[in-house]
């Protein structure tokens, strides 16, 4: 695995990165923070603020601010929803390709669950909406385009999993012997969630950061038609 991320775009107050599948963002070894203060040039930055997090096992982009300020003021983007996040899903088992957004709305628990009860205790539940729309599909796979309503733990992953098509590789919500079938199939054990795109105002304008979808999420649905 490289020891370098792939830095999107790059300002002196902050940076858009492309995080691969299985990086923590923190308090690991060889996590984003630590990576990045390798990779930045020395004083280039005050510290490295994670203004959002994505899980070790979701690829994709995130914003990371270089200075206090804009960290705060990032930060409150996200928790005033001015910052929109997309996601690009693949899930098991076919799914009708309608084009259209669809929406999940279970309320879930802000805590890490498990496949036993992705939902959470009743207690602990609270509001959450996923807009959801399949790409593709097959009679194995599909390939859904997700928009964050709200920001719950875990939230695509205990909403596909509530939905009963669990992210393929999602070891905590998923099937373990379907997961153990598929690394088999496919020599890779990442889970296929992946973060391509975010959209928010920063400095007077919006501005919107995209990459491209994995390779491997294309391999799964290469085979498509509509169900």
């Amino acid at each position: 695995m490289s020891t370098e991320l792939i830095i999107i775009e790059k300002n002196k107050h902050w940076l858009v990165v492309d995080k691969p599948a299985g990086i923590s963002v923190h308090n690991e070894v060889g996590d984003v923070k630590s990576l990045l203060k390798k990779q930045l040039p020395a004083g280039s930055y005050q510290d490295i603020f994670l203004v959002h997090r994505l899980d070790k096992e979701t690829s994709g982009l995130m914003l990371i601010a270089l200075d206090q300020k804009t960290a705060a003021n990032l930060a409150d983007l996200f928790q005033t929803h001015q910052a929109e996040k997309f996601y690009y899903a693949v899930l098991r088992g076919p799914m009708p390709v309608t084009g259209q957004w669809q929406e999940w709305n279970q309320s879930i628990s802000d805590k890490a669950e498990g496949r036993k009860n992705p939902q959470g205790l009743s207690k602990d539940r609270i509001e959450a909406k996923t807009l959801f729309k399949v790409v593709k599909a097959n009679r194995y796979f599909s390939l859904i385009e997700v928009r964050l309503m709200t920001g719950r733990q875990h939230q695509i992953r205990k909403h596909t999993a509530m939905a009963k098509h669990a992210i393929v590789g999602d070891s905590r919500y998923g099937d373990p012997k379907y997961n153990s079938k598929m690394t088999g199939m496919y020599g890779t054990d990442r889970m296929y969630l992946h973060a391509f795109k975010l959209r928010l105002p920063l400095e007077g304008k919006t501005h919107e950061f995209t990459t491209g979808i994995p390779a491997e999420f294309e391999e799964l649905v290469k085979s498509t038609e509509e169900l």
